[in-house]
């Protein structure tokens, strides 16, 4: 079966490259125990342009993928197949020699016959395919590592830019606290007024100090995936803007195309469906129409059945996936002109306040409330921003990897 031949090159690779790896499931997991080295460097800043990099390159996880696809790339289908030749004459000349002298060789023949399989399927190109397809799984757990390091690195600038807003708040109420303090002083509002404030205040601090406690850890789980100290003090680039991001024309059906033609997942359904296949196709033989065994042939058909339904159910999800990523651009587009709509008018509201009290028509306050109504809206395009990046990333990714 392919798929158990890939799985056994994948275990003989994973093993050649390193004596105690991490499953290759969890390959694709932010797995901070996985990635942290005792010479791992201290790194205090990283840019997005180098994050895939260092992810490959230096995280533990990415070198155990490239030494083990390497590992796999060195073999020498050659230098194999006379290796397998060889054994099989001498097993050939063993068997000649047992059986001349009466001794029983159905060991050394069963060996036979499994190696001469091997050699056949190498000489088939079987071998050679299953090991290609071994090296595609691998370099799927590669570009699913760097993807799930990207998704870190745009949530921690979306949880930065929340801190600064809670931040912004506190300010506001700090402002707000003046005020009532001064109108208690002049009996214009009660303690109670001034107080549930100042509990709302300490509430809010609180929230900050338990959102800088979440953005110190994921700093950290980012820090381990390129291959860095995990301190948790880590400054982050600011991602490309939308001026500076080379973001091509989509075709939706070329992209379709090419995405499903680098999908692994969809390559793993081919395959299983390929040894459903041959298992159906060795019941037919194995067990005849109106013979004692012939329910296990009924069997094997409904098993087959089913293995072509999931087989069609593994190419509508890709499809479904996909689509929805699609979709999402549009989306994401729309609400990121939106919010710089809203940017503008803001500001607009603004000049107005600065006018109004340049003429003493306007208190000081409803200028700092005005201000603060700008902050707010380059923070509501901030999010924006970092939403439609994310999903033409993930569109990206899904074209180039297959990654939905």
């Amino acid at each position: 079966m392919k798929k158990k031949l890939i799985s056994a090159v994948l275990a003989a690779a994973l093993v050649c490259s390193l004596s105690a790896t991490p499953a290759l499931a969890d390959v694709i997991i932010v797995d901070t125990a996985a990635e942290t080295a005792e010479s791992a460097e201290t790194v205090s800043a990283i840019e997005w342009a180098d994050l895939e990099a260092e992810i490959r390159e230096n995280s533990l996880s990415g070198q155990i993928i490239a030494e083990s696809i390497s590992g796999i790339e060195a073999v020498n289908y050659d230098d194999m197949a006379e290796n397998l030749r060889d054994q099989l004459n001498a097993l050939a000349t063993a068997e000649w020699y047992m059986l001349e002298y009466g001794l029983d060789a159905t060991t050394v023949a069963n060996t036979y016959d499994t190696l001469r399989e091997t050699f056949d399927d190498l000489m088939d190109g079987k071998i050679q395919e299953n090991y290609e397809d071994a090296a595609w799984q691998l370099r799927d757990s590669a570009n699913q590592l760097v993807a799930a390091g990207q998704t870190l690195y745009i949530t921690l600038l979306s949880l930065e830019q929340s801190a600064a807003d809670v931040e912004r708040g506190i300010a506001t109420i700090d402002r707000s606290l003046t005020e009532l303090n001064l109108r208690h002083s002049l009996g214009q509002v009660s303690a109670q007024t001034v107080t549930a404030l100042e509990q709302t205040r300490a509430t809010t601090v609180s929230s900050l100090q338990t959102l800088n406690t979440n953005i110190a850890t994921y700093k950290a789980q980012l820090q381990t995936l390129i291959g860095a100290e995990p301190t948790g003090d880590l400054t982050l680039g600011a991602l490309p803007t939308d001026d500076t991001t080379d973001w091509s024309a989509i075709d939706y059906d070329a992209d379709l195309a090419a995405a499903k033609a680098v999908s692994w997942t969809l390559r793993s359904a081919d395959v299983t469906l390929d040894d459903a296949a041959e298992v159906w196709d060795d019941a037919q033989d194995d067990y005849r129409v109106n013979s004692i065994n012939e329910y296990l042939r009924v069997q094997a058909e409904h098993t087959w059945n089913a293995a072509q339904i999931t087989w069609q159910s593994a190419y509508q999800s890709f499809e479904t996936s996909f689509k929805a990523l699609y979709d999402a651009l549009a989306d994401c587009e729309q609400v990121y002109q939106s919010k710089l709509e809203t940017l503008e008018y803001q500001k607009t509201l603004l000049a107005t306040a600065e006018t109004q009290y340049s003429y003493g028509a306007a208190s000081l306050n409803s200028v700092r409330d005005a201000e603060d109504s700008v902050a707010s809206a380059e923070s509501d395009v901030y999010s924006a921003w970092l939403d439609l990046f994310s999903a033409r990333l993930a569109y990206q990714n899904a074209v180039q990897y297959g990654i939905v």
